[in-house]
């Protein structure tokens, strides 16, 4: 596996280098070709290749540093990481996951839901926060691309088809408040770590074809010379998709240069993507029925074209080390909805983004024990323009709202842990944080407006170490996050907002605080390959901000006083030694309630309910239970994978007050066989391989196609059985 940058942000690596057919996603296929073609031609580098050093680059001591910024989670952070896991590229690859949202369902407590009708767009739900590209959520989960936050600024979605997966070397989760981090990590943070360059290098190509017109072409390739290294990745994915047009292309290229010399390691990269993703949205539950591959109101897509560049460096200044991040980002995009009566919507958002952070970490002795320390800031500037049109069965489009914001978010955080004994330690971080968000109405300067947001977060834990291979750790933390661009705009409930929103000056939101309490168990017997790890949490939530829809064309944002997320976590992990067989199971228990009485609109007759202390929040599934194997067959030619999940019964969003028959629960199993034979490999995928139906969203709408426009259960059904063939080769 290529070595990479560090963790989340800047953080301590040791750093010893060591139907239809609408146009292609793809507008300039010519480059994309050259590009596949010159790195075809370059040395051979492998994302399968251990890390070594070059005699003549510069080896830079490691720095033991406890918790930077986010922790690696290589190196579990003592009384301050809580619960964290890591996804590795040959995982992820071995399951054939194609976005963030499928490879975080491996671990306890995740579930997704298909809201936009669109595998590549999936809603995430982990310990009951939601990370979605689907506007209008209240999102609780940050995403990262190598210290980059991916959250979008105008509604804190994240844009899973943007994300670089192909090219991660790990995916790292941390879950809980991220007072490190910043704003917005409710209930976790994640972070995509990409790879890097490494010798001796090799060339991999990888073509996959399957059911409803999928097909994929792949490129990585890489290599060390010298002080220099680099690595490039290049993918395009095409399928017309197994409900009524849906269409769609995805193609992606990423590219890093590194450097190691002059005590400096530096690495430049460039992740680029431009995709047009259709989506087919949810169905009314006759429909789903009878033809669960139709398209209520085909035509709807989502158009983006992005552009993240980022500079990460580091380097020993005296006894401490210094670590800096840089970053620019560019982003547009285009949402076409298509509507029950005219006019259909568009929405256009034009984003750029510039930021980076610094920080130094060390460590002292403190009465004759260490402690280890670490600080400081970051920030981000963010230009979003948006704009909403209608748009006519004929003529031109019409403009009808549009607003820009140049946000300015500052950060400054430091943190110490200290080492009281051998066995205990305890840690205090804290992070202060500074959002200006000015709204201005491009069409109406009268209603212009400013928000200011400014909190301290705290986070104290302690661990203990005194059992063999055994770790206990207690926590205690607090995060909070400021309303988002669309929230604010669409915040008065006397002015529904018509979807996908109309923007205006609304009555102010107040931030959402977190408070979480955690206990938790973990065991690492790495001779034996057994791990395992219990969690306790409770995460008490104060002014969280809530989509509220009294239409099924309209809505609005607003404070709900208290809710509350509380839960179990335990997994278990068996691996062989040499990577051969490997056994895995996960269950996780989420309670998520709204804990005050609340007068909500609905889309249901009479048009509001009640929520009292208790009633569940929908799409949280209370229970979640998932397991797995990898076995090697006939001395590793052969690997067979087999993944089984039970996702619970979950209320149907609309239905706050628990009052309507929930969505039923689920199991579903996937396989896979690959074969190796030297330098080539071919795998066999089958998801739902026991072609099982069921349904993984739901909400109410009126049904304009019936008489009287009754409103009805709206469902999103899952993709049933099918194939997906693979042959990849090493050069």
């Amino acid at each position: 596996m290529l070595s990479t940058d560090c963790g989340f942000r800047i953080v301590d690596c040791g750093l010893d280098i060591q139907p239809s057919n609408p146009q292609s996603a793809i507008r300039n296929p010519q480059l994309a070709a050259g590009v596949l073609f010159l790195a075809l031609l370059g040395s051979p580098a492998s994302a399968q290749q251990p890390d070594s050093t070059p005699k003549d680059s510069t080896t830079l001591a490691p720095v033991v540093v406890t918790g930077t910024r986010l922790p690696s989670v290589h190196e579990v952070v003592r009384g301050l990481t809580g619960r964290t896991a890591t996804l590795n590229a040959s995982d992820l690859d071995e399951r054939g996951v194609r976005s963030l949202a499928d490879a975080l369902e491996e671990l306890p407590g995740v579930t997704t839901s298909d809201e936009l009708g669109a595998p590549a767009q999936l809603d995430v739900t982990l310990r009951g926060f939601q990370v979605s590209p689907t506007i209008g959520l209240p999102q609780g989960v940050t995403v990262y691309v190598d210290g980059v936050r991916m959250n979008e600024p105008d509604a804190n979605e994240v844009n899973f088809d943007l994300l670089p997966l192909e090219d991660v070397e790990r995916v790292e989760v941390v879950y809980g408040p991220s007072v490190l981090l910043g704003r917005n990590s409710l209930g976790a943070a994640v972070n995509l770590v990409t790879r890097r360059g490494s010798a001796p290098g090799a060339r991999e190509v990888e073509v996959s074809g399957g059911s409803y017109g999928r097909y994929e072409v792949k490129l990585q390739a890489g290599d060390r010379r010298g002080n220099w290294d680099y690595y490039i990745g290049a993918r395009y994915e095409h399928e017309t998709g197994w409900r009524q047009a849906t269409t769609s292309g995805i193609g992606t290229l990423f590219g890093k240069l590194g450097l190691i010399a002059g005590g400096w390691n530096a690495t430049l990269s460039y992740s680029g993507a431009e995709n047009k993703i259709h989506q087919a949205g949810s169905l009314p539950d006759n429909v789903v029925d009878a033809r669960p591959d139709s398209n209520f109101t085909a035509g709807d897509y989502f158009a983006p074209t992005s552009h993240l560049i980022t500079l990460n460096a580091q380097r020993r200044v005296g006894g401490a080390q210094l670590a800096v991040n840089l970053f620019g980002r560019f982003l547009n995009t285009d949402q076409f909805n298509v509507n029950a009566s005219p006019p259909d919507s568009r929405q256009r958002n034009h984003e750029r983004l510039g930021g980076g952070a610094v920080q130094l970490t060390g460590s002292l002795g403190l009465a004759g024990r260490p402690l280890r320390w670490f600080g400081g800031v970051d920030g981000t500037y963010s230009h979003t323009v948006v704009g909403l049109y209608a748009v006519p069965p004929s003529g031109a489009d019409s403009l009808t709202d549009s607003v820009r914001a140049n946000e300015v978010d500052w950060g400054v955080f430091a943190g110490a842990s200290w080492e009281l004994t051998p066995s205990f330690a305890a840690t205090v971080v804290g992070r202060y944080d500074y959002i200006r968000l000015p709204y201005e109405d491009l069409l109406d300067p009268t209603q212009d407006g400013l928000n200011l947001y400014h909190r301290v977060s705290p986070r104290v834990g302690v661990s203990w170490t005194g059992l063999r291979n055994q770790e206990v750790y207690a926590s205690w933390s607090r995060g909070f996050r400021p309303a988002a661009l669309v929230e604010i705009a669409c915040s008065d409930p006397t002015a529904a907002c018509p979807l996908p929103f109309a923007l205006g000056p609304d009555p102010a939101l107040r931030p959402v605080v977190a408070t979480t309490y955690e206990l938790g168990w973990q065991l690492r017997r790495t001779a034996t390959g057994l791990s395992a790890s219990a969690d306790v949490y409770r995460t008490d939530v104060r002014d969280d901000i809530f989509f509220v829809a009294p239409t099924a064309t309209t809505g609005y944002f607003q404070n709900i006083a208290a809710t509350r997320r509380a839960g179990v976590e335990t997994a278990i992990r068996w691996a062989s030694r040499g990577g051969g067989g490997q056994l895995y199971a996960n269950y996780g228990y989420t309670a998520a309630t709204f804990e005050t009485t609340a007068v909500l609109s609905t889309g249901r007759p009479p048009g509001n309910e009640t929520v009292t202390p208790g009633d569940r929040l929908p799409m949280v599934p209370a229970h979640r239970f998932n397991a797995g194997a990898s076995l090697p067959l006939f001395k590793d030619v052969l690997r067979l994978r087999v993944d089984g999940r039970y996702i619970g019964p979950q209320y149907l969003r609309g239905d706050e007050a628990n009052v309507e028959a929930r969505l039923p629960d689920y199991a579903l199993a996937d396989a896979s066989l690959e074969a190796n034979v030297d330098r080539y490999s071919v795998r066999v995928m089958v998801p739902n391989v026991l072609d099982r139906r069921y349904v993984t969203f739901g909400t109410f709408a009126a049904n304009p196609t019936v008489a009287g426009a009754p409103v009805q259960r709206f469902l999103t059904p899952g993709q049933p059985r099918h194939l997906l063939v693979s042959i990849s080769a090493d050069f």
